[in-house]
């Protein structure tokens, strides 16, 4: 994630005129994916802990 972050922030730097705006989007695609990936861990911690209970709980 940090690369591909760091790649596109480099990438937008180095435009012209809609840089800026393009710096913008940039950033708000960069958080998304991050809040993706968090809800992703979070779900798979969630299935984690139900997998784990109910092996427990079958034993």
């Amino acid at each position: 994630m940090t690369v591909a972050s760091r790649y596109l922030k480099r990438w937008c730097l180095a435009g012209g005129a809609g840089a800026h705006s393009t710096w913008i989007a940039a950033g708000f695609l960069i958080e998304c994916m991050q809040e993706v990936d968090q809800a992703h861990q979070f779900l798979a911690d969630i299935r984690g802990n139900a997998y784990a209970r109910h092996g427990t709980a079958a034993a």
